[in-house]
């Protein structure tokens, strides 16, 4: 039981995914989950009995699961929760990869995401299922944009100008979803902002980033970056507005917002960005400190 199951890194999308635009996903490998045998977990054992009743027998060997927590084996790592990081997403990855069945693993394309979905739904109340899929496949996901999530071929050092930014502060994402649908649904200037500016950035940074095109990348982001400032300022933590933009680097949420992670664009990577807490480089091995 060696494999690591990552965390998830919305890169963008954040909220618009949910009002028809695109989203791109990637699995971040410094964060995860792995299999350790150490102390009975009754979490797991919980979701065990959910998946017995809710899982069919030919796609999930829940016996083989159930013997394997009550001989102490759990999850462990360094993901933290509530942090729209994908904790619960990357559980269910950990558990569909050791015990599907044969049948299981030979679930393709959208019949594995809704499968993932069920499972996950057992944390959430309801899923998409992409999370545990972006853990569980380890590759750059598109979701949202009217289709099914499909993978994405990102360019070598696509990530070396990217970094998240610990807020320090967990949040719950359904309070700030609900949140945003409110604003967007009663609110007809704040939609027409979203879908004119926010959308057609978010989408437009995702082409970008594909292509290659920092240039591109740079505005998009930064776009982005100034309508969550001016538009959606209660979704960033008051301690870090002042900094939302400094000198060589931009930030905008990561996620609901709210809290957990931030996610920051340089102009070069390895640019000092000293004096935003605790900041972690997606495609540099060393870390910022504060």
């Amino acid at each position: 039981m060696a494999n690591k199951y990552p965390a998830k890194v919305l890169l963008f999308g954040e909220h618009t995914v949910l009002r028809g635009g695109r989203g791109l996903a990637v699995p971040y490998e410094r964060l995860s989950l792995s299999w350790k045998e150490d102390r009975p977990d009754e979490s797991l054992l919980q979701f065990c009995d959910y998946l017995k009743r809710e899982v069919p027998a030919d796609i999930l060997d829940t016996n083989a699961l159930e013997d394997q927590l009550l001989e102490d084996w759990r999850l462990i790592g360094n993901i933290p929760v509530g942090y729209g990081l994908g904790s619960s997403g990357a559980v269910v990855a950990a558990v569909f990869d050791r015990f599907a069945t044969e049948a299981g693993k030979a679930l393709r394309g959208e019949a594995l995401r809704q499968q993932l979905a069920q499972m996950e739904s057992y944390f959430h109340g309801d899923s998409s299922g992409t999370d545990p899929l972006i853990c569980y496949l380890r590759q750059p996901t598109i979701i949202g944009g009217g289709e099914a999530p499909r993978a994405a071929e990102l360019p070598k050092g696509w990530a070396d100008n990217f970094f998240l930014v610990d807020t320090g502060r967990s949040r719950k994402a359904s309070t700030l979803i609900r949140k945003f649908t409110e604003a967007y649904d009663g609110k007809p200037d704040f939609a027409e902002l979203v879908n004119n500016r926010w959308k057609p950035s978010a989408d437009a940074a995702i082409t970008a980033l594909i292509s290659g095109n920092r240039a591109e990348l740079k505005k998009a982001f930064t776009t982005i970056s100034e309508f969550q400032l001016q538009q959606m300022r209660t979704f960033i933590p008051k301690p870090i507005r002042k900094q939302w933009s400094g000198e060589g680097y931009r930030l905008k949420i990561c996620g609901a917002g709210g809290g957990g992670m931030l996610l920051g664009l340089a102009d070069r990577p390895g640019a000092n960005i000293r004096g935003l807490g605790k900041v972690m480089w997606l495609g540099k091995t060393a870390s910022a400190g504060r």
